[in-house]
């Protein structure tokens, strides 16, 4: 937001300053026309990115700095692990703390690891819950019991 305030003013200033430089006349008209023309172009750029206008691997690079991925995939986690907790306990009838580790790669949010921690040690049933993930679609699974 500051590089969009100070680009804006710094043409609005230019344009000013051409004004005053420029003697009266046929060029004069001109060049505050065109100089109109570079101030309105900077003053609705925001409305521009908005609609995808002049997209380019500029704004690509410049999107990457508005979104802290490293934030947005943790919150994912947390909100993939509690509703995969859900689902165990309404599936398997347990109470599990699962953790899921989301990475942004490529563009993409993506479920890198995961854990599944029950409170009992049942071999078949660590079994049963790994299958189930398996059948889910998850990777890097890892199911255990935990120690007392």
């Amino acid at each position: 937001m500051k590089v969009y305030l100070l680009s804006a003013a710094g043409v609005i200033f230019l344009s000013v300053v051409v004004s005053l430089l420029i003697p009266e006349g046929k060029l004069h008209k001109s060049i505050m026309f065109i100089m109109r023309l570079i101030c309105i172009f900077v003053l609705i750029q925001p409305v521009a990115g908005i609609f995808k206008i002049g997209g380019g691997d500029g704004d690509s690079a410049q999107k990457e700095n508005f979104i802290d991925y490293t934030y947005v995939s943790s919150v994912y986690s947390e909100h993939q692990s509690g509703e995969l907790e859900k689902l165990i306990k309404k599936d398997f009838g347990i109470e599990v703390v699962c953790s899921i580790k989301v990475e942004h790669i490529d563009g993409n949010f993506k479920v890198t690891e995961m854990e599944v921690a029950l409170a009992q040690n049942n071999a078949k049933l660590i079994d049963e819950i790994y299958a189930y993930l398996i059948k889910l679609g998850y990777i890097n699974i890892t199911v255990y019991a935990q120690s007392t």
